[in-house]
């Protein structure tokens, strides 16, 4: 091989492989950030109660997004066979929810996140207050409703317009 024939070669491969290089690294950022965000909203509602729905909705996506992680799927698949056994049992529950965590921020490179600090949680008693307040006034409401075969409903006199 000539040197001309290897500056003609290295001058068309070069930048291709530099294209290539730089899609495989997007690629590979892209992977990164969607496990990121995935784990950030699962921390995020780690124990609200009710389960919040995009907690829910994030549970729902760690198959294709931890697709790669063996041993990510597998504590969402116990978590996952867990939550259809009734009666269910809260502490059960929370462990396998801080197990997969742990080992979601194992998967991303959180070394000093232990899982007795996934397992803390704030949440503002004024937080649970209203919670409770609204749990127990859709529950009043509902027995009043389903106790009620009619609602009467009486017209009232409108007060005459001022000009």
């Amino acid at each position: 091989m000539t040197e001309g024939t290897a500056i003609v070669i290295a001058t068309a491969v070069g930048p291709l492989a530099a294209v290539l290089i730089t899609l495989w690294h997007q690629d590979r950022k892209e992977k990164r950030a969607a496990k990121e965000r995935l784990f950030v909203t699962l921390m995020a509602h780690r124990k609200s109660v009710p389960i919040s729905l995009d907690w829910a909705r994030a549970l729902n996506l760690i198959d294709v997004v931890y697709g790669d992680n063996p041993k990510v799927l597998r504590c969402w698949h116990d978590l996952f066979d867990y939550v259809h056994i009734k009666p269910m049992d809260q502490r059960q529950f929370d462990y396998k929810s801080t197990e997969l965590l742990s080992q979601m921020a194992q998967s991303l490179g959180y070394k000093s996140l232990q899982q007795i600090d996934i397992d803390r949680f704030y949440g503002p008693q004024a937080h649970t207050d209203e919670a409770l307040r609204n749990y127990e006034l859709q529950t009043e409401l509902l027995r009043v409703l389903k106790s009620t075969e009619r609602l009467s409903v009486e017209r009232r006199e409108e007060p005459p317009a001022k000009p």
